[in-house]
């Protein structure tokens, strides 16, 4: 099978072309437009990976940070990204639950007032028919 592909030619300031010179050799890549090519690819991945994403920022304790750099060093998640989408999705899963469970709450305890006054009004009219017996 074989890749479609097509030339691109760009225009840089010396000074770009200096850090990707440095980038490949950092990398270990043979040529700059190795390195180009993986800077398209990374954006590419990061942008199809957040079309449909706000980006945040938080400040947050270190020993939290410390905390979720070691699970994601043992793969619980891939990178902090995805660690802190699986934290709030928790949390707000979490919290829809509370919510959930507190309305049925609310439900079942206005049910059975209800229930509860009805059946005092059910004695009470029984208790006046009996004396008016």
């Amino acid at each position: 099978m074989t890749n479609k592909s097509a030339r691109l030619n760009i225009r840089l300031p010396e000074e770009d072309l200096q850090e990707l010179e440095g980038i490949r050799e950092r990398a270990g890549l043979q040529t700059v437009s190795d390195v180009v090519r993986q800077a398209i690819e990374s954006y590419l991945h990061d942008e199809a990976a957040t079309w449909n994403a706000d980006k945040i920022s938080a400040i947050v304790p270190a020993a939290l940070i410390e905390d979720v750099e070691m699970f994601i060093g043992s793969g619980d998640a891939t990178d902090l990204s995805q660690a802190v989408t699986l934290a709030l999705t928790g949390w707000v899963e979490d919290r829809k639950r509370y919510y959930m469970e507190g309305r049925e709450s609310l439900r079942q305890k206005v049910a059975q007032a209800i229930d509860e006054r009805d059946t005092r009004k059910g004695m009470a009219r029984t208790a006046s028919r009996m004396k008016v017996q």
